[in-house]
């Protein structure tokens, strides 16, 4: 027999000697043979003399399930219990109570036993309160992390549903430590700004800056105040606010959209109106510096194949490195830049920058901008009012405009806002505050407020002016006041336009003339001929009147002016009106005298006491009393031109030129095309080159290399 076994033999007798009758060997026997009544009743009475071993015994009895004693949190307290002690006994009593297995590791095993299966019990219970207990009992356990975790998380949660700063607030102070407190943060103040200012009122928002002005949303809350406070976008509300809240970060841009908006036809006038009626604008150097450039004339010039501006001297301002550039339009001007377009002002400064696929001259302070195939709007300072992501945007009218998303369309305020629905099929320009719009096929009115003042009954529309519009029904023509009434009721084929505050109105290839009430102050009893240069509408008191194949005039009383010595007559102009017989053109006044004899091809209204007249396919010019002040030397152009400060445009042979009232030739007749620009200059084409020339001083301003 070996010695190991002789030793073993020996603590075996010696033990079992030593516990013949004692109360901890008999413990561990009844719990061997799972009797735990009799097992914990013995371990209890063992527990201060051997408290080691016994509260290891009463640990396993609580820790299993297989009794009515089984409790993991006592199984906890006891084998703490034990490990204290054990911690403390003799290195003889060790030795003894490796009888019943007991010693620091199975200590250890039992205790990470007990965490775990406390872990999975408090974790079945998903609650707070749960994981707080387990938390603050089992200290030490490495599930303690876990357990911590999750509670965090169940009271983030929490916090999430209830969804109010509150709960955001307690978490973070209760939990410092848990990894939600960076969302619950940024969480807290959200809902803590959403609460404070839910009515979205400008007061809200002063006292959320007040409350907590060091909130990340603090320039949220500052930027609508501004938005709320220029919510109607009138100068009024962008001046108050900029005296009301002078620390506003948005101060600085209100002034310079109240300066746009003010000065916006970029004259003289406005500009210095704007400085006398706000001397607290605190940007002087913008203005003065705008005073200097709107006085500038600046027209658009080609070298090179690059396009820049001269002034009205012809001395370069901008240099010609644009691949096109456009006129300006409200002190800017569209230009293009490696096929983009961007916008410059009148000292060359880039204002807007070359991004955008294609732009549209200012309006109203506005451009219609376009990116990929969308269209925006842009104010002047640059800012994108409105995205790219419409089909169609209109020209505003009456502070709004019209925009299309696919086939439907509403419209935008001058924020960029919208203000009334994309619901419409067609939607046209606000005048007199009504719109015309399409719904069903149908046509009706709304106003500003999106309201519809006169219904969807009407097959086509036309817009308010001076209080009246055209509508149809049933292929018919009527005339509705802005409260949809008829003032004449749809049964017209035609209805002109009001000129003098008359109207044409036909049916039934005769016609009359209405007035603004609705009364045919002149019968429909003349023949309408479908002749396009009759001109059906008053004009200087008098209007043609067409009867049997014959013209006379008409004044608006009714009285008929009868022309039987003439096959066509016009109105009158400057008292005389063309008259016609037998193809030939004269002129008589309002008493039906002839003044000018009838020997002409064809004839012009006179204008500035004189007018074009053709003789043998050639045009000459005659003064009122039919004196020839230019002899018939030039072809006919397709829209004969009146003289403007003493010159006039004549043709031959295709070409134009310029002639005095002298019969000079100013210009020859050398032009292929002619175009007014500014005030008296004009644009002259000649071979695919360009020039401006000033009617004031019959001079050439610029011309291009190769004129």
């Amino acid at each position: 027999m070996n010695r190991l076994k002789i030793v073993a033999i020996l603590i075996l007798l010696c033990f079992s000697k030593s516990s013949v009758g004692g109360k901890l060997p008999k413990a561990y026997e009844a719990l061997k043979v799972y009797n735990y009544f009799e097992a914990k009743k013995l371990f209890e009475k063992s527990l201060k003399k051997e408290t080691s071993p016994a509260a290891f015994g009463l640990s396993i009895i609580y820790f299993r399930n297989d009794n009515p004693f089984s409790n993991i949190d006592s199984a906890y307290h006891y084998i703490i219990l034990c490990e204290k002690k054990f911690q403390t006994l003799s290195e003889k009593n060790k030795t003894d109570y490796l009888l019943y297995g007991l010693t620091f590791a199975s200590i250890d095993s039992l205790k990470n036993k007990i965490h775990l299966k406390a872990f999975e019990f408090y974790k079945s219970q998903n609650t707070i309160l749960a994981f707080d207990k387990f938390i603050s009992i089992y200290v030490t356990a490495p599930e303690c992390f876990d357990a911590i975790s999750l509670r965090n998380n169940l009271a983030f949660n929490e916090a999430k549903t209830l969804d109010i700063y509150q709960s955001y607030e307690s978490f973070v102070e209760m939990y410092p430590l848990a990894n939600e407190v960076k969302e619950a943060t940024e969480r807290f103040h959200l809902t803590k700004f959403k609460s404070l200012t839910k009515n979205n009122t400008i007061e809200e928002f002063e006292q959320f800056l007040i409350q907590d002005p060091n909130s990340p949303f603090a320039d949220e809350a500052k930027n609508k105040i501004y938005s709320l406070a220029t919510q109607n976008g009138t100068i009024e509300e962008y001046h108050h606010f900029t005296k009301k809240y002078p620390d506003n970060p948005n101060v600085e841009y209100a002034w310079l959209t109240l300066y746009s908006m003010y000065t916006a036809a970029f004259d003289l006038e406005s500009l210095l109106d704007f400085k006398s009626e706000f001397p607290d604008f605190p940007f002087k150097d913008i203005l003065k510096e705008d005073i200097e450039l709107c006085n500038k004339t600046l027209f658009p010039i080609r070298e090179n194949g690059k396009w820049g501006f001269v002034d009205s001297s012809g001395y370069s301002v901008i240099p010609c490195i644009y691949e096109w550039v456009e006129h300006f339009s409200e002190g800017l001007a569209e230009c293009g830049l490696n096929n983009k377009s961007g916008f410059i002002n009148k000292s060359g400064k880039l204002i807007i920058p070359f991004v955008y696929e294609q732009v549209e001259a200012f309006n109203n302070g506005f451009s219609v901008v376009k990116i990929n195939e969308k269209y925006g709007l842009v104010n002047k300072l640059g800012k994108r009012i409105l995205p790219c992501t419409y089909d169609e945007i209109a020209e505003f009218s009456e502070g709004l405009a019209s925009v299309s998303v696919g086939d439907k369309f509403g419209y935008i305020n001058e924020q960029g806002a919208i203000v009334i629905p994309i619901n419409y099929s067609k939607a046209f320009d606000f005048n007199e505050g009504l719109a015309a719009v399409e719904l069903g096929g149908q046509s009706g009115y709304i106003n500003k407020s999106g309201e519809v003042v006169i219904g969807f009954k009407f097959d086509w529309v036309d817009n308010f002016r001076n209080g009246l519009a055209k509508v149809k029904s049933l292929k018919k023509l009527g005339l509705i006041n802005q409260k949809g009434e008829f003032v004449l009721t749809c049964e017209y084929d035609l209805i002109g336009d009001f000129k003098e505050d008359v109207v044409m109105v036909m049916k039934d290839q005769k016609y009359g003339f209405a007035n603004k009430s609705g009364k045919i102050i002149i019968p429909i009893e003349f023949d309408y001929s479908g002749n396009f240069w009759l001109p059906l509408e008053f004009k200087n008191g008098f209007a043609v009147a067409e009867k049997n194949g014959k013209q006379g005039l008409i004044d608006k009383s009714g009285k008929y002016f009868t022309a039987k010595d003439f096959d066509r007559i016009e109105p009158f102009t400057e008292g005389l009106a063309p008259v016609m017989k037998k193809e030939k053109w004269g002129f008589m006044d309002e008493k039906m005298k002839l003044q000018v004899p009838m020997i002409y091809q064809s004839v012009k209204q006179f204008e500035d006491c004189i007018a074009s007249v053709s003789k043998n396919s050639k045009i000459g010019y005659i003064n009122k009393s039919g004196k020839v002040m230019i002899d018939f030397l030039f072809d006919e152009p397709d829209d004969a031109s009146h003289f403007n400060n003493g010159i006039g445009v004549v043709m031959l042979d295709n070409k134009m030129g310029f002639v005095d009232l002298s019969g000079k030739l100013i210009v020859p007749c050398e032009v292929d095309a002619i175009s007014k620009e500014q005030g008296s200059v004009l644009k002259f084409e000649k071979n695919s080159k360009i020039s401006y020339y000033n009617t004031s001083t019959r001079n050439y301003i610029w011309k291009e290399a190769g004129y």
